[in-house]
This record gives C-alpha cells, sequence and structure tokens, in this order.
C-alpha cells in the first residue's frame, strides 16, 4: 500500500519553494499544450515580500508519495477580498495533484483546516493567488495552450473536485475572434451613434510617460472592477509590483483609451501572447537562449489576449465597450503579426460584457470554473 504524507513548507526556505515550483514539470511533462512559465517569475509570485501577501495570511504544503512529490496546494486567507466583499470566504490556490483522490483530498483537507481556523466559513478557488492574478479551473477545450496569465490543468481535476464535494460558484468565460471578422451592423450602429452624441476620442499609451499611464490605468481598473463579483480592489504598491514588468512586452497600439470631453473615461489592454515564446523555452529558466528567444518575442507570436477593459462607473452605459471593441479592431488589423484574439476572462453572470461579445465571436470557446466547498 503507498504511503500518503502531506507536509506543511515554507515558501522562504529555497528548497521548499524549489520542490514547490518544480511539481508541474513532473504532472505535465507528457501534455503537449501545456505552458512552462518561467521559474524567476513564479519565485516572484511566491516570495513573502511581494505586495499582495501584506493583505493575506497564507501557508503551503507538499504531498508525498513513496516518497516522492505528487501534489501542492497553498491556502489563502485573503483580509482586502473579505473586507471588500463584506464576507468570511478563504482561498486555495497552486493546486496540483496527480490522479489520486486521497493525494488531492488530503491537500485539500489540510488547507482547509488552516482556514476554518481563521474563522472562515468556505473555501473557494483556484486562485493563484487572487482573482487579480490567474485564476479558474480549466473546465474545457483542453486541446489548446492557454493565452497569457490564463491557467490549464488535466480533465481529472475536475472530477477530483467534484469527488471532494466542490461546487460552481463561478464560471469565468474566453472569447476567441479573429481580427478580420466583421461586426454585426447592431454593433457598428450602437458605435456610430455613442460617437457622435457624446463626442468620443481616443488614443493610445504614452510608453515615455509609463509611469503616469500607469496612474490612469490603476484607477480606471479599480472603479470600473469595483462591483464586481469577486473582485479584490489592489493597492498601489501591488499593481505597480504586477505592472513593473509590462513595458517591455506590450504593444502601445493594443492598449486603447476612450476619452469623453477629453478625459479618459475607460480602457482595453491587450498583450501579446508571450506564452508562444514560453512554450520554446521547456525548462522554465532564463539562460542565454531563452533571453534571445524573448528579444525577439516579436518575430514569435501570432496571438494576443485582451487582459482588461474598463470604464469608469459615471461613463458606464454610453456605450463605450463597444466603441473600445471595435478601435482595438482597427489597431490589430493594422498589425499583420496578430491572427487570433483572446477575451478573457469575463464573469459568466456579466450580460453587458458578454451580450456584445457572443454577437462578435459566437458563444465563449473556454471556460474555466471557481469552485467552493463549507467548511
Amino acid at each position: 500500500m503507498s504511503k500518503i504524507f502531506i507536509r506543511e513548507i515554507e515558501l522562504s526556505n529555497k528548497k521548499d519553494l524549489n520542490a514547490f515550483i518544480d511539481l508541474p514539470w513532473e504532472i505535465y511533462k507528457n501534455d503537449p499544450h501545456w505552458v512552462p512559465l518561467l521559474k524567476m517569475a513564479l519565485k516572484d509570485l511566491l516570495n513573502p515580500k511581494h505586495p499582495f501577501y501584506k493583505t493575506a495570511d497564507v501557508k503551503a504544503w507538499l504531498a508525498y508519495k513513496n516518497d516522492k512529490v505528487v501534489g501542492r496546494i497553498m491556502a489563502i486567507h485573503n483580509h482586502t477580498y473579505n473586507k471588500h466583499e463584506n464576507n468570511s470566504v478563504g482561498h486555495f490556490g497552486c493546486f496540483e495533484s496527480i490522479e489520486d483522490l486521497e493525494v488531492a483530498q488530503g491537500l485539500v483537507n489540510v488547507a482547509a483546516e488552516f482556514l476554518k481556523k481563521k474563522g472562515l466559513t468556505s473555501m473557494q478557488g483556484p486562485m493563484n493567488p487572487g482573482t487579480n492574478y490567474e485564476c479558474g479551473l480549466l473546465v474545457d477545450k483542453y486541446d489548446d495552450a492557454p493565452q497569457i496569465m490564463m491557467t490549464y490543468n488535466p480533465p481529472y481535476y475536475e472530477t477530483l473536485f467534484n469527488e471532494m464535494g466542490f461546487f460552481k460558484a463561478m464560471d469565468l468565460l474566453a472569447y476567441n475572434i479573429s481580427p478580420d471578422i466583421k461586426l454585426p451592423q447592431i454593433i457598428v450602429d450602437i458605435a456610430a451613434r455613442t460617437e457622435k452624441k457624446s463626442k468620443v476620442t481616443y488614443r493610445t499609451v504614452d510608453l515615455k510617460n509609463w509611469k503616469k499611464e500607469l496612474e490612469i490605468i490603476f484607477e480606471i481598473y479599480n472603479s470600473a472592477w469595483e462591483a464586481n463579483w469577486g473582485f479584490v480592489p489592489m493597492t498601489k504598491a501591488e499593481f505597480d509590483h504586477t505592472a513593473k514588468d509590462l513595458k517591455a512586452i506590450v504593444d502601445p497600439t493594443l492598449i486603447q483609451y476612450a476619452m469623453v470631453d477629453g478625459k479618459e473615461a475607460g480602457f482595453i489592454l491587450a498583450l501579446p501572447d508571450l506564452n508562444q515564446v514560453f512554450k520554446t523555452i521547456p525548462s522554465g529558466r532564463l539562460g542565454p537562449v531563452a533571453i534571445f528567444k524573448l528579444l525577439t518575442a516579436k518575430s514569435r507570436i501570432n496571438r494576443a489576449r485582451v487582459i482588461m477593459m474598463g470604464v469608469k462607473k459615471e461613463y458606464r452605459k454610453m456605450g463605450l465597450e463597444t466603441l473600445l471593441y471595435k478601435n482595438l479592431q482597427v489597431s490589430i488589423q493594422q498589425n499583420s503579426r496578430i491572427k487570433n484574439v483572446e477575451l478573457s476572462w469575463i464573469l459568466e453572470t456579466n450580460v453587458e460584457m458578454n451580450k456584445p461579445l457572443i454577437r462578435m465571436s459566437g458563444p465563449a470557446y473556454k471556460r474555466y470554473r471557481l469552485v467552493e466547498k463549507a467548511l
């Protein structure tokens, strides 16, 4: 009989951290669609000094079977989330496991016990480590590599969570759009009326004033998303830390502002799919070859992902979302390299966002699930 052992680890311990980070390379070694991320980026995210952990308590565990690491999990008590949502929900993330219910259950049990001792009444996830980062359990279309900052997992994960008594809390949707798609006439008409009535103008970001641009995006982001289910406002330190490396990879033509009376009312931000480059760096290590591939990334990337779109609350219901979609499409069409655009993720309950996207592309092509269980 195989012996399973769950061990609490310290992410500040180099040996523990490496074991925690390295596990996916074993889990996905035969999966052609998994994308290995840069280990230095993972170490940065898991560093206890990361701004996220200033407002959250976390614990991490590794599962062993026959003295081999076969699973991992992180339990997260996000104080900002519960204060903003007036709730008592704990989160879990960084979950990985071999196809073994005993291993998965052992990991969930220790995470649940930690969260229960914190006075929390349910556990929800996966969050890696929150909704402003990678989150959600992929529950369909496993035959396509994830785009930048989106999750990926084997099909059996959904079965494991069902067997452990988790239920669906919310689905997060992703849409796949071709740059040369002809916009439905109703979209074109709404855009034309909004532009004429509100005197909307546009601009792209100015990389020479990147710090100022980030301040504008930060303000719109927290204003636009504040009422969304599961939203956690980012602190300025957390936002700056997350965005610090964006300047090196952004294409300024893929970040558009909608201006009303000369003021930034909303924005849409698409990133080149850097996962297409990470896929060619199987070790996840930043050696000379990997650096060269990153420096020449533009020539290797033909996909982009819209990772953020927001309109300030005082400008909602003006149709600015439609204008931002339309204007971004024009920019992407002028960029001959981009052949595919993913818009993700969108809450399944967000009718204002989903309706125009369904008109443009049809139903969502990928679905990510946040699952929950009472403690």
